[in-house]
């Protein structure tokens, strides 16, 4: 008599890692689509850089938040499919890749605010490269992210 108990755990799992997969990519291509694509273009084709400016911290700022949601969502799978152990790994990804973005949103974004409002420039532009800097780490840790949770896959 055959049992059909290990097939049924075998169902859950891919499951678990086609929607750890979609999610990291998802994350990802949409991290590299506002970064990469969309933020240079609003500043390149609109005629006034502080309207590209305010649209591009809306599309970082909602960028951000997804980021955390799924970082939630991705750690609660990994909890699921119990991969903490054999993935320490993608788990520091994660969270590197949520944490800058996120740094860049509550601590500087109130610093860059305060400075553009003291119409100190420098100091704006200083707090804007260190956030480029904060978005273009979670850019390269996302593409690590998407490289590790394919090899666990």
């Amino acid at each position: 008599m055959v049992t059909t108990e290990p097939a049924a755990r075998v169902a859950p799992r891919k499951w678990l890692d086609f929607s750890v997969t979609f999610l990291v990519t998802l994350w990802a291509g949409s991290l590299w689509t506002v970064c990469g694509i969309v933020a240079p273009q609003l500043f390149a084709t609109l005629p006034e850089r502080r309207l590209a400016g305010q649209m591009a911290a809306r599309l970082f700022h909602i960028e951000t938040w997804l980021g955390v949601v799924i970082a939630i969502a991705l750690i609660a799978l990994l909890a699921a499919r119990k991969a903490f152990a054999s993935s320490k790994a993608v788990l520091w990804l994660i969270v590197l890749t949520a944490g800058a973005p996120l740094a860049s949103e509550l601590i500087l974004g109130p610093m860059m605010d305060a400075a553009r409002s003291a119409n100190d420039m420098a100091r704006f532009g200083m707090l804007h490269g260190v956030s480029a800097a904060l978005f273009f780490i979670a850019c390269v840790s996302a593409l690590a992210l998407v490289w590790k949770t394919r090899q666990a896959a």
